[in-house]
Order: structure tokens, then C-alpha cells, then sequence
């Protein structure tokens, strides 16, 4: 019979797994967070154990069914080994270490658990554990437990010592909760063998009922579920994954060691491809090179992109550096803005006073003489004018939007555009068109316009006679070549294009150049231009269908 004390002991572990079965329940009914099931699960069998093997203190004291452990410790052993693998699932969601544990790995993490129990049963019957193989498929059972246990610990501790916002007296509660029962369990045999009934009844009733209170003060004291450092772990693996800038890792030897998603995707490889190998096979430049670069250009297909470079280095706790973090920020469409205000503001300040001085000139002249070819000379430059402002009107409506992507038939755009152009000049210069029948394209029409509209005109004002224009598929879109047999562009205003800016030394005539330029930039096409016995401008124009 049992003593009457050691009854009362076990019957205080008997309540406290009531408390830790009721706290399971309360956690998961209560709050959903990451690691809440997990939790009470955790809690439910630390509840059970305590309150089974309380139940059999109570009842059978020192005796079992066996003449090995007593029923309570068995009991107990039993129910903390299977709440390690929900206290290991816990520790991984609500660190956020790893939030989505699939059915297949608890299936797997639970299989020596099957083991720990063959075994307790097999030891509760008075059975024969001595052979070899038991003996080693219980000792690996066991490292298998201690390892959910021990891992789940460092976790949860670790954790709440980075995070600013949680404490970690509330790492340490938890921890020791979990591992507090195992190292009571440990000793109970010990001081039943050597001291007495009352003296195991109570470290066995200390064994729950500390995990009992740091469980309670955990919740109560900082409200665990009200901020979880999984939000922090989460959000802090999102910026690099949904950042749209390109984020490379690299050793202090510039291997690489990790890339974002998004650096992936840019250079066309899968994220792990790079991993070990240089940064210059990746970026085609050394850290120390990258670092001297205001803007870092590739090329992406028909495409070319301008990144900001920013390098900064990490380190260990000790200082020592460990290697760098490459971020490069996508600023395409940053420098064109600027590079089309500067255009702007060049191109439409020296032609609007050159025009405006002609105007003014030839009306005085007018004015005192009343010859007719002054009047010309004055249509001509307001006409001048009107162009160069349709033109910029144009270059700002379709850069500074959204692409607006739509399928038409690039052949009748093209034979539109010709058509409009010949209405608009004297029929002097013969305008050929070699094409298919059909050329089905999915893109921004107005852009795409522009640039041709422009392209053949320019074609036309520099031709002696014929201008050419042809069109071919190729594997992403289809290739535009604009020909004419004229003198050819003049090599200022082609200048002024390859440098990407109108200087007052150098500057072209007027906008139709960048508005090919801009125009087939913003479809994230490519333009050469050519001059050899007449000027060749070739447009790329990618099928948004197709990329």
C-alpha cells in the first residue's frame, strides 16, 4: 500500500497533468499561430504522462505488473519520449525556422518512438530485454529522443535570445520544461532504490510540476502566442525572397554561396547552379571591379538592364569577416526617366530658340519687304515646331506609362504607318515593304508605333530615292529593318544616341532618334543603327506571347 505522503506527491503530479492537458487545450483553442498544435500536443502528452503515472503511484506505489520500474515511471518515460517529436515540430514552427512540417517527416521522426514503446511494454511484462538487438535498438531509440529534444531546446532558446522583443527567461522556461521530466525520471530510480517510496514520489511530483509552472509563467507572464519570433524569422527570409533586387552571397573568396529567387530568375539559372563557383562566372566581373561601377549594365536577351551595385560585408560574432552580400537594384527605368529629361530639356531648349530665332527673323523680313519666301521659311519652321512637340508629347505618353500589351497584326501596322507617312510627304521617295502575310505580335502599340513612325521617317527625310522596309520572325519576336539610299544620319546625332545624353557639344537635330530609342526600349527590344551607302536601322521587338 502506499504510504499515505508519497500517495499525496503522487497525487500533486496527478493534478499537474490535468493543468498541463487543460493548458494544451486552452493554447490551441485560443490562439493560431505557428506552433500552437504543436504546443498543446506537447503539453497533452507531458499531461497524460503525469497524470497516468500519478494514477498509478497512487494506486500501486513502488509495485507493478513487473519486477523492473514501477508502473508510474514506465508511465512516464513513455509519454515524454512521444512529446519530443511534437516539441521538435513546435520548436521548428514557432521559431520559424521551418513553419511547414510535411505528414511524411513526423511519420518518419516517429517511427523509434514505436521502438521506446515496444520496448517499455515489453519491459512492463517482465519480458526478456537482454538480448543484443534490443538492447541497441533501445540505446538508438533513446539518442533519437534525446536529439528532438536537445534540438527543439537550442532552437527555442536560441531564438528568443536574437529577438529584441522576447525575452530570454521565456526561452529558457521552455526549455527546461521539456527536458526537466527526463532528468527527474533519471533519479527517481535512484532515490526509490536507496531512499525511499516518499523520497521518489516527490522528485517524480517535482518532475511535472516545475514544467507545470514554467509552462503557466510562460504563457502568462509573456504571452508566447501574442508574438511569435516566427513573424521575424519568416519576414526576415521574405526580404531576400521577395525583394525584387538581386541578392548574391558570397565567401571571402567570392565563391558564391547563395542567391535570391529573384538573381536566380535574372540569370537563368537554378538557385543552387552557382553555388561554389565564382561571382565573375555569375556577374562576368570581379567584388573589387563591381565596386568601382556606378551602374552595372547586362544584357538579358533583347534586353538590357542597369543595376545599382551596393556591396556590404558580414561577419561573425567575433568580427571576423566572413564574405559578402552583392545587392543590385534594378534602376532601368530610373535612368531613363533621366535620361529622357535631359534629352527633353536639351533637344526642346536649342530647337525651340533656333526655331523661334528664324520665325522672329523672317517676320521682320516679311514685314518690311513682303516677300513669299520668307512666308515659307516661316511655315516651314512652325511646322518644325508642331512636329517636335507631337513628338515629345508621344515620347512622354508611352515611356511614362505602363506597358499596355494588346495582339494586333504587325503587318498592318507597319503598312499603316507607311501610309500615313507617304500622305505626309511630297511621293519623292518610293517606300517598299517586304513582309510576311501575317506577323500576329502581343505588345504596347503605341510604343511600338512611335519607334516606327519615327524610324521610316527618318528613312524617308535622308533617302535620295528608295527606302526599304522589311520584317522577319525570329525565335521571340520579329526583327524590323528600316533601309534607305540616302547620305546617311549624320554622325553627331548618332553620337549623341550611343552616349545616352545631349550634351551642349554634342546633340542631335531632334527627338525622331530617341524616339526609336525609347520606344523599342520600353517593348525591351534593341535598336542598331548603320550608316554604309545609306543608313540601316534595325529594330528587335520581342512577343510578349512568347516571353
Amino acid at each position: 500500500m502506499t504510504p499515505p505522503l508519497a500517495a499525496g506527491l503522487f497525487a500533486v503530479a496527478l493534478l499537474s497533468g490535468l493543468v498541463l492537458c487543460s493548458l494544451g487545450v486552452y493554447c490551441v483553442r485560443r490562439w493560431n499561430e505557428p506552433g500552437v498544435t504543436a504546443f498543446g500536443m506537447f503539453t497533452l502528452f507531458i499531461g497524460l504522462g503525469a497524470f497516468a503515472g500519478g494514477a498509478a503511484g497512487v494506486i500501486f506505489g513502488a509495485e507493478g505488473p513487473s519486477s523492473g520500474q514501477p508502473l508510474w515511471s514506465d508511465l512516464a518515460f513513455l509519454s515524454w519520449s512521444f512529446a519530443m517529436l511534437p516539441w521538435l515540430v513546435f520548436a521548428l514552427q514557432y521559431t520559424g525556422t521551418y513553419t511547414r512540417v510535411r505528414r511524411r517527416t513526423i511519420a518518419l521522426l516517429s517511427l523509434p518512438l514505436a521502438a521506446v514503446a515496444g520496448l517499455v511494454i515489453i519491459s512492463s511484462l517482465d519480458l526478456n530485454t537482454s538480448s543484443v538487438a534490443l538492447q541497441t535498438i533501445g540505446s538508438l531509440a533513446t539518442v533519437h529522443v534525446l536529439f528532438l529534444a536537445i534540438i527543439g531546446v537550442y532552437l527555442v532558446v536560441r531564438t528568443t535570445h536574437e529577438y529584441g522583443h522576447l525575452s530570454l527567461t521565456q526561452g529558457v522556461c521552455l526549455g527546461t520544461s521539456a527536458i526537466v521530466p527526463l532528468l527527474v525520471l533519471n533519479i527517481t530510480p535512484v532515490l526509490l532504490d536507496d531512499v525511499s517510496l516518499t523520497a521518489a514520489a516527490a522528485g517524480y511530483a517535482s518532475g511535472f510540476a516545475i514544467p507545470c509552472g514554467l509552462l503557466t509563467f510562460a504563457l502568462v507572464r509573456y504571452d508566447m502566442f501574442e508574438s511569435t519570433p516566427a513573424a521575424g524569422t519568416v519576414g526576415e527570409q521574405a526580404i531576400a525572397r521577395e525583394t525584387d533586387d538581386l541578392i548574391v552571397v558570397v565567401d571571402d573568396n567570392e565563391r558564391v554561396i547563395k542567391l535570391n529567387p529573384k538573381a536566380a530568375e535574372e540569370f537563368g539559372v537554378a538557385p543552387t547552379e552557382p553555388l561554389g563557383e565564382p561571382l565573375s562566372d555569375l556577374l562576368g566581373l570581379t567584388l573589387e571591379e563591381l565596386r568601382g561601377m556606378e551602374t552595372y549594365e547586362r544584357s538579358s536577351g533583347v534586353s538590357r538592364q542597369q543595376f545599382d551595385p551596393e556591396i556590404s560585408t558580414f561577419t561573425d560574432q567575433h568580427g571576423r569577416q566572413l564574405g559578402n552580400i552583392v545587392s543590385l537594384h534594378d534602376v532601368t527605368e530610373r535612368e531613363l526617366r533621366k535620361q529622357r529629361l535631359e534629352v527633353l530639356n536639351r533637344v526642346l531648349r536649342h530647337n525651340l530658340r533656333n526655331n523661334v530665332d528664324v520665325i522672329k527673323s523672317n517676320a521682320e523680313v516679311l514685314e518690311e519687304t513682303g516677300h513669299d519666301d520668307r512666308a515659307e521659311a516661316i511655315i516651314d519652321s512652325a511646322d518644325d515646331l508642331a512636329d517636335l512637340g507631337h513628338k515629345a508629347r508621344s515620347i512622354d505618353r508611352f515611356v511614362s506609362r505602363r506597358l499596355h500589351e494588346t495582339e494586333r497584326d504587325l503587318v498592318t501596322a507597319v503598312t499603316e504607318v507607311i501610309a500615313d507617312r507617304k500622305r505626309r510627304t511630297n511621293g519623292d521617295v518610293a517606300i517598299e515593304l517586304d513582309s510576311p502575310e501575317t506577323a500576329p505580335l502581343v505588345t504596347d502599340w503605341e510604343a511600338l508605333t512611335a519607334a516606327l513612325d519615327s524610324a521610316v521617317g527618318n528613312a524617308v527625310q535622308h533617302a535620295e530615292t528608295t527606302v526599304e522596309v522589311s520584317l522577319t520572325e525570329y525565335a521571340t519576336g520579329y526583327r524590323i529593318v528600316v533601309t534607305d539610299d540616302g547620305s546617311g544620319i549624320p554622325e553627331s546625332e548618332l553620337a549623341a544616341i550611343d552616349a545616352g545624353s545631349e550634351t551642349p557639344l554634342q546633340h542631335g537635330t531632334g527627338l525622331g532618334l530617341w524616339r526609336i530609342k525609347w520606344g523599342i526600349k520600353k517593348l525591351n527590344g534593341t535598336v542598331s543603327i548603320t550608316n554604309d551607302d545609306g543608313t540601316t536601322v534595325q529594330l528587335t521587338v520581342p512577343n510578349a506571347k512568347q516571353t
